[in-house]
């Protein structure tokens, strides 16, 4: 029988990676810069190369070990170079304060904190739209639905994706908030995993300590 790695993922977690802890990156680590090729890099490898100068960015085969639902949807501006939150003004009336107008509607938007947990560490990601929508199979629109009509219902699509496998290219950048310093990591992109490019790449980085 096949069994599927959301399934065993659910069996590993269980058993041990529960019982990590989430590791909230400092801002004291050093290293070298990123770029958009966004190599594979574990988590731990990463946090050595996030400095204040520049953003690292970095790809990482990880398993989505937790979904956050509180405020992971927002009623946001219709139009398409804003997407601020808006303002219920009345049953028809929403108002912008970056555009200064009100509008008869609104879209909803995602933006998803997740748990990523790879060999070396579990990590808390923001997950905006597309990217969640990527996640969760569904469209934002679809979502806010559910959430208005079935609140059961939409309990379920925001759960549906745990201990699922993804490919995420990752930005960690450091944000400073009254003299502390903190890494900030946000998914810039999103894929299903590339079995055959994975194994690959592995057995590769094997090949190199030989």
């Amino acid at each position: 029988a096949v069994v599927s790695t959301q399934s065993t993922g659910k069996g590993w977690y269980m058993q041990e990676g529960k019982n990590q802890d989430v590791k909230q990156m400092s801002g004291s680590q050093s290293g070298g810069g990123g770029s958009m090729e966004a190599a594979m890099k574990t988590f731990e490898e990463a946090k050595a190369c996030i400095t204040e100068v520049k953003p690292e960015y970095f790809s990482n085969t990880c398993m989505l070990t937790f979904i956050k639902k509180d405020n992971s949807m927002y009623k946001a501006c219709p139009s398409s170079d804003c997407n601020k939150k808006v303002v219920q003004e009345s049953e028809t009336e929403y108002r912008c304060e970056k555009c200064n107008r009100s509008y008869p509607n609104f879209e909803y938007r995602l933006m998803v904190n997740v748990k990523l947990a790879d060999a070396t560490g579990v990590e808390w990601v923001t997950v905006f739209q597309e990217n969640a929508e990527k996640i969760l199979g569904k469209t934002s629109s679809e979502l806010g639905q559910l959430k208005e009509t079935d609140e059961e219902a939409f309990e379920r699509a925001m759960d549906e994706p745990t201990f699922g496998k993804f490919t995420v290219k990752i930005r960690g950048k450091i944000d400073t908030w009254n003299d502390e310093s903190r890494v900030r990591l946000s998914a810039v992109h999103v894929e299903q995993p590339d079995t055959v490019k994975e194994c690959d790449r592995l057995f590769k980085e094997i090949e190199s300590f030989a």
